[in-house]
This record gives C-alpha cells, structure tokens and sequence, in this order.
C-alpha cells in the first residue's frame, strides 16, 4: 500500500470514526426521549386506570342493591362487573300509582357513559315514576334526546323499559340497541321482544315505538345486557330458559350467567353482565290499605 493510499485510510477511518460518534449521540438522545415518552406514557395510563376505577366504583355505588316487593310477581336479577369494560345499570321504579311498576335495564359503552346515563335518569327520575303517565317510548325518547347532547362520538348506550300494570297485567315497553328481552309462558314458544332500534349516540334520530303484552299466570320476562347475550347467543338462551321453566326465578338467573362462565371459559366476564328475571306468580290484585 501507497502512502498516499495510507493517508486516505486513515482519514476515512477518523471520519467513520466522527460519524460513529454522532451517531451513538443520536441513539443516545433518541434513547432519552423514548424514556420521556414512556414515562408519560406510564403517568397517563396510570391517570386513566384511576379515573376509570373511580368511575366504576361510583357506578357499582348507584347500582340499586334492594328490589321492592312487588305483590303477585317475583323478581330476581343479578349484576357481574366486567374486568375490562362496562356500564349496565338496572333498577325498578315504583310509581305513584301503586298498580303500576316500570323496569329500568341499559348498558352502556363504558363506565363514563354510564356515569352519564346515570345522571339523566337521576335527572327525569320524576318521569319515570309516571307522575304524568309518560309511556315508556316517550320516557326513553327524552333520554335518547339528552344523550346526545353529553355522549362522545363513541359513546352508545342500549336501554329496555317496561312497565307493568297490575289491573289488566300488561306489559308496555320499549327498547333500543342490543338488548335482549324474552317472554316465556309454557307450554307456548318464547316471544323474542328485541329492539329494532339501534343505541343511543350522538348520531341517533329515530323514533322509538311502544309494545305491549299481555302477561299470564306463571309467565316470565327475562331481559338481559349485551355483555351477557353475545357469549350465549339467542338460540343457547332460548334453550336455557326452556330446559329452566320448572325451576325458581333465582335458578334460571344463576344458570344463564353460569352457562355464559363455561362458554367464555373465563373466571369473570370481559363486560359487565345482567340478567333480570321477572315472574308473574298469580294475577291477584292487592290494593294497598
């Protein structure tokens, strides 16, 4: 090798070796800044984990822990919280007129959805005590009405209402969303009552309509939450409730939400889970002294 040849080794090797330098530099800064991100990334998350926790803990608050004693009916329903998501909400309102009882089951999109739904129906609850006789369409169109002014662009949420009137034992209700409802009275085929009407959003703008049946002696309505009917499906909870007719409200509740345990082969469900069961023991009327 030339010594002119050595020379221009040599300079390539200092200039590589600058290069090098500049380059280890960049990874080292890009390093710092990947720290930065991560530990924000950490500290957001963290935020979001407790705000989400904080949330949910308020729902299971609100969530109503007694049933009213409803004479002539019995009732049963049972509230699972998912590990991942959720936002179902059921209560019974009992009204002015005590013939009268409505059922109240949504599920929403996630736990600050919820939170806000809660806080409409806080908001109306004297409507649906049916002071003013609003019929369960009307109630849920208000609701619908509000949501959109409060919901995200992705926030939905699904609802049944129903209310049952003791002297001709009729059931008017209303739904919307993915929400199943089913009413059974052997030895007659189950009445499938789900909604044509999609959630609750910002974007909604239908109409909803009222439906009405008319409730017989050891009958059952059976209404249960998004989280709960997409890991059965509506052939398995027809089986259920059928194969189930014979056995106490209670039973039915437990074998529904433990055949959805065996399907999902999880220990706790990813979404929230209800199911209410309703059973009309006997058409009687017991007025109130």
């Amino acid at each position: 090798m030339s010594s002119e040849e050595n020379t221009l080794l040599k300079k390539k090797i200092v200039m590589l070796g600058a290069e090098l330098k500049i380059k280890d530099s960049e990874i080292m800064t890009y390093r710092q800044e990947l720290l930065k991100i991560s530990q924000r990334l950490d500290s957001l998350m963290s935020q979001i984990g407790h705000d989400m926790h904080l949330l949910s803990q308020a729902q299971k608050t609100l969530v109503p822990t007694e049933i009213p004693s409803i004479p002539g009916f019995e009732v049963s329903r049972k509230f699972l919280y998912g590990s991942k998501s959720g936002g179902d909400y059921f209560d019974i309102f009992e009204h002015e007129d005590k013939l009268r009882f409505g059922l109240l089951v949504a599920s929403s999109s996630g736990y600050a959805m919820s939170a806000l739904f809660l806080s409409l129906i806080m908001k109306v609850s004297h409507i649906l005590e049916a002071r003013k006789g609003n019929t369960p369409d009307k109630i849920l169109q208000q609701l619908a009405e509000e949501v959109k002014k409060i919901a995200a662009p992705q926030d939905t949420t699904s609802a049944f209402y129903g209310v049952i009137d003791r002297r001709d034992f009729t059931l008017k209700f209303c739904s919307a969303g993915k929400m199943d409802a089913y009413y059974f009275t052997a030895p007659k085929p189950i009445q499938i009552l789900k909604s044509t009407n999609s959630a609750f959003s910002q974007q909604f703008s239908e109409k909803l309509t009222l439906a009405s049946i008319e409730l017989e002696p050891k009958s059952r309505i059976c209404i249960m939450t998004e989280g709960l009917s997409e890991v059965l499906g509506t052939a398995s909870l027809v089986k259920i409730i059928t194969d189930n007719a014979k056995n106490a409200v209670h039973d039915l509740r437990n074998e529904l939400l433990f055949q959805a345990q065996i399907k999902s082969n999880l220990s706790e469900p990813l979404r929230d889970q209800t199911v209410v069961v309703v059973e009309v023991k006997n058409r009687m009327i017991k007025l109130a002294k």
